[in-house]
């Protein structure tokens, strides 16, 4: 009995650990597509200003500012590569969906070891974990399972709002 409790109890963490990392890759693969979607927009905004500002004698410096503008924007999101990104993080969490099929079934001590290995693969290809985000996401995944309240991890508004960037006082979070 003892050990089919302890499979069950490996099989649920496991299983939770694969649906926060399909929480956490979904979460980057949208941010990086707004990033995206923001940078385009606002260079086609500006790239048409510089073209206005071209046209008319008087807004040479509008002209200016919006050329400006749009190549730093346009250098931003290159260097970023936020499409690219994008891309990446959906195919991590297409890769952790597969685990989770994989996990459908009855657990057993075969297929939890397969995924175990599978997990530590794609581990290795991720760029480093936000844990602040990774932190949200668990959150997130404890409330959709009816975890109490309490056992949830505090996580400030400050690090809310730059979790997508970096991790702020991650160290704070239990």
């Amino acid at each position: 009995m003892g050990d089919a409790t302890d499979l069950a109890d490996r099989w649920h963490e496991m299983l939770f650990g694969v649906r926060r990392s399909i929480r956490y890759h979904q979460r980057r693969r949208a941010f990086f597509d707004r990033l995206d979607q923001l940078s385009n927009m606002l260079s086609v905004i500006f790239g048409s200003a510089a073209i206005y500002g071209i046209l008319e004698d008087d807004y040479k410096a509008l002209a200016i500012g919006a050329s400006a503008l749009v190549t730093v924007l346009a250098s931003i999101n290159l260097v970023v590569g936020s499409a690219l990104r994008a891309r990446a993080h959906s195919d991590f969490a297409r890769q952790y969906v597969d685990l989770e099929k994989r996990m459908l079934g009855q657990p057993d001590e075969q297929t939890l070891q397969q995924v175990s290995e599978s997990r530590l693969s794609i581990e290795a290809e991720e760029p480093p974990v936000l844990h602040v985000l990774n932190a949200i996401c668990h959150n997130e995944m404890m409330r959709a399972m009816g975890y109490k309240r309490e056992e949830l991890a505090e996580i400030g508004c400050a690090q809310r709002l730059f979790a997508q960037l970096f991790d702020f006082r991650e160290h704070t979070i239990h």
